[in-house]
């Protein structure tokens, strides 16, 4: 039998990461290692999304960059609607697959561990830099996803795309190219477009 499926993210759609990261109060401490001045640098680029400078895969600001987001998956709070929403999928024998860009070489415990804890329901955990491919490929027609590229993009190879609408949205919709993705307010408000 052939499921419907669905792709979420998790960071900015199904949790509040953003504003986790951006009102913590971070303290330097002498497990980072680094002086105040370029702890409080590296801070203000963690904030800013910068991925850092170079190409080296391992530096200073990359395993600082890390850190940082790894608490940040553990205290980001699930949306209840989301969960509420995951559930409705499970009972209605939808395939969950979550998709996220987080690096799951590094974050895979905490990440499983996170979606336990929230006792959300889902089938397959991915990493995946390009979702649009990635649901081309699974033959995934539906993603729940913020990112604007995936937004813009989505609907022209076969993905329908819904997005958060409002503060996690990664940037207001009047900036992003012409799209057909569809915003919501609450999960709930995606149900009947994935049936139709």
């Amino acid at each position: 039998m052939n499921l419907p499926t669905i792709a979420v993210d998790l960071d900015d759609t199904l949790n509040n990461f953003t504003e986790v990261l951006q009102r913590t109060e971070w303290v330097r401490d002498d497990t980072h290692a680094l002086s105040e001045e370029v702890f409080q640098d590296y801070l203000a680029k963690v904030r800013a999304g910068s991925p850092g400078e170079g190409g080296l895969l391992s530096t200073a600001y990359s395993f600082f960059r890390y850190k940082i987001h790894q608490e940040c998956y553990r205290r980001a709070e699930a949306r209840p609607d989301g969960i509420a929403f995951l559930r409705w999928l499970r009972q209605h024998n939808w395939r969950i697959v979550i998709c996220t860009q987080r690096d799951l070489r590094r974050a895979q415990d905490c990440t499983r561990r996170w979606l336990r804890d929230h006792e959300i329901p889902f089938d397959h955990l991915f990493m995946a830099g390009n979702k649009i491919v990635f649901c081309r490929l699974w033959g995934i027609a539906h993603l729940v996803d913020n990112d604007g590229f995936n937004i813009t993009h989505g609907e022209a190879h076969g993905v329908s795309v819904y997005y958060p609408a409002g503060a996690s949205s990664p940037a207001p919709t009047a900036k992003l190219a012409p799209h057909a993705a569809r915003a919501f307010q609450t999960f709930d408000q995606i149900i009947p477009w994935i049936q139709g």
